[in-house]
């Protein structure tokens, strides 16, 4: 009995600690609270050597925009009115009127800005293409042809730019060719209604009519304390609710923290949160992409099948491009895409389903896809003509789920017919399930 109950305990302190473990990361380094404006690793390290005899001579790229604003210009004015309301009225403690100045001091900085590439999201793809250019410099030699292509989005179209502008500075004589066009939208936005596959209740990454959106929401209510994180900050913390909902306005502030990341301009407003409630805030938004394009299986798939249109590309574009003599396809578009990319391909780490919601933050990690955050499939080639592929996420190495005496290196012709049945499977999702139906009348 004694060594039986010795080993429960052991296997609950296990169990503990795993549960703890994106946490430890968090406290390790604070700025991973900010999930998906985390900021990309400019230092990617060393990578696995091809095998002998082969060669680059192509990339296949997608990449999410660099460093932004706050997407909605809302969450911004709503802390604005808040703290400039609340420092007048007098409503403030010490330690909140010190954040108001400081915030008050920033928003002219952010104001009207929402969802715009930052300076340092400009510098991020500089310095990935000039890696690219770097590692592969026999892909770009001569005045070989790069096709470009962005959604419609400026932040994603800018992003476009300077990637492309710093491979020209490396070889003034590559010809790149950009487009940003509805034309490209259902592959670069793969959940946008341009996609046909797409109804209005499946669109985007946050629709309101999601069946795991009931979950995320009570998350948010268990995992948020408005009332003591506005203590810290107001003589009444339900003054607050002049203003909106606390839940919402608390996590507004922390998207506002999460946002600093982005900038130069040297605010930083993480000390407004402890850290338990950084873990928990960042928990609850994480779970949000995990539902919305991970590998939650509430809809059986639904939410990252949707991509199947840009890794059909992947192998339409090599095929066009082969034919048509180009060394490089080059994607910019968003942090959903590659999320459920990797879903699709059923990548470890990424298509693992949670037994309970509060599972999901040591499976499946938001800050993963970071700004800038980018996938580039390498082909290499020998002198017979035999073509490997290597796979990478943010400038890594990923292993694909097949057998290969070469991994990371893929034999083309394999992993092709891997991710032709990985395509064919996420078609079979769509046309099996159902989108998400809106209430009806009158229920919400």
């Amino acid at each position: 009995m004694k060594r039986l109950l010795t080993l429960l305990l052991a296997a609950l302190l296990g169990v503990a600690a795993f549960a703890q473990r994106s946490f430890d990361e968090i406290a390790a380094d604070s700025t991973k609270a900010g999930g998906i404006y985390y900021m990309y690793n400019e230092q990617p390290g060393a990578f696995a050597a091809p095998p002998r005899g082969y060669k680059p001579f192509y990339i296949s790229h997608y990449g999410r925009h660099g460093a932004r604003y706050l997407g909605s210009a809302s969450n911004y004015d709503k802390a604005f009115r808040l703290f400039s309301s609340a420092l007048a009225d007098g409503a403030l403690t010490p330690a909140g009127e010190q954040f108001a100045r400081r915030y008050l001091e920033m928003y002219p900085l952010v104001d009207g800005r929402a969802g715009e590439l930052t300076q340092r999201g400009a510098r991020q793809h500089r310095g990935i293409a000039d890696r690219m250019y770097r590692n592969y410099p026999e892909v770009f030699r001569g005045s070989r042809t790069v096709d470009a292509r962005s959604t419609i989005v400026p932040r994603c179209i800018i992003s476009m730019d300077n990637f492309c502008d710093q491979l020209k500075v490396r070889n003034p004589r590559l010809r790149v060719e950009k487009s940003a066009s509805e034309a490209d939208m259902a592959v670069l936005n793969p959940f946008s209604l341009h996609n046909p596959d797409v109804t209005g209740t499946d669109e985007g990454y946050n629709n309101k009519y999601a069946y795991w959106q009931p979950s995320y929401k009570a998350m948010c209510r268990e995992n948020a304390d408005p009332e003591v994180f506005f203590s810290r900050y107001f003589r009444d913390w339900h003054y607050v609710e002049r203003f909106g909902k606390p839940v919402d306005l608390e996590i507004i502030l922390y998207y506002i923290a999460c946002s600093c990341n982005c900038t130069d301009d040297g605010y930083n407003f993480w000390d407004m949160f402890t850290h338990e409630e950084r873990c928990l805030l960042w928990e609850a938004d994480s779970y949000r992409f995990f539902c919305s394009k991970g590998p939650d299986d509430m809809q059986g798939g639904r939410q990252w099948a949707f991509c199947w249109t840009l890794a059909q590309d992947i192998l339409d574009g090599f095929d066009r491009d082969m034919a048509e003599g180009r060394a490089a396809r080059l994607r910019f578009g968003h942090d959903i895409a590659i999320m459920s990319l990797m879903a699709l391909y059923g990548i470890e780490g990424w298509s693992t389903p949670a037994p309970t919601p509060h599972d999901a933050k040591d499976l499946w990690q938001d800050w993963r896809v970071p700004m800038g955050a980018n996938v580039q499939f390498i082909f290499y080639r020998n002198r017979r003509g035999h073509i490997l592929v290597r796979f990478m996420d943010d400038e890594q190495d990923v292993r694909f789920p097949i057998p290969s005496e070469t991994a990371p290196y893929y034999d083309w012709t394999e992993l092709r017919a891997y991710m032709e049945q990985r395509i064919a499977h996420a078609r079979h999702i769509i046309a099996t399930t159902q989108a998400p139906p809106k209430p009806a009348k009158g229920k919400k």
